[in-house]
């Protein structure tokens, strides 16, 4: 995109997910669906829980948007942040609510591969197609509230979106090193 803020987090969205997606490239299916514990969950439920909790978010923003430009727009000329530290690296930070966005997808309704990567790509072009055009100094001055993250404006919440793919897409790469080591095991 552009090398805007915002640019750089839409971009920042494709690439993380095109490597992911590429280390899962040939995957078997009872590999993508196997969970190293019971109430863990698979490769194939955090890819699709990022989705959800992705459309969730760019939904509650779409929503948003129109009261908060214009309380943007008075402020508009004045600096604002675009940093955010990651929020999931937080000590206290609640990860255990998952549950509130469950994987559509689960071991027992699976979904070939390509399926959970045209889905996830799909949601990061409507994620793309949301911020497209839109002026970045009325998002920097959009703010939203969460009992967790704290004050943050569009464009850090966007950031977060990225941190959130990131934290389960390290899962996945946890998910992969364990299959290995279980693999090994069995030889």
């Amino acid at each position: 995109m552009d090398g805007s803020a915002v640019g750089r987090c839409l971009d920042l969205l494709d690439s993380q997910r095109r490597e992911v997606l590429r280390r899962l490239d040939g995957i078997a299916e009872e590999h993508l669906w196997w969970r190293p514990e019971p109430d863990a969950w698979s490769i194939g439920e955090n890819l699709d829980h990022a989705r959800l909790a992705g459309r969730t978010f760019r939904r509650f923003l779409k929503g948003l948007w129109p009261l908060l430009k214009l309380t943007a727009w008075p402020v508009r000329r004045r600096p604002y942040p675009t940093k955010i530290d990651d929020v999931y690296e937080r000590p206290g930070f609640p990860l255990s609510v998952g549950w509130v966005w469950s994987p559509r997808y689960t071991p027992a309704r699976p979904a070939p591969l390509a399926t959970l990567a045209t889905n996830l790509e799909a949601e990061h072009n409507r994620m793309r197609a949301f911020y497209a055009g839109k002026d970045e100094h009325l998002l920097g001055h959009a703010w939203l509230w969460d009992p967790a993250m704290g004050a943050v404006n569009m464009i850090q919440a966007l950031r977060v979106v990225a941190y959130h793919d990131a934290h389960h897409y390290r899962t996945v790469e946890e998910r992969l090193r364990a299959l290995d080591v279980a693999q090994e095991q069995r030889i």
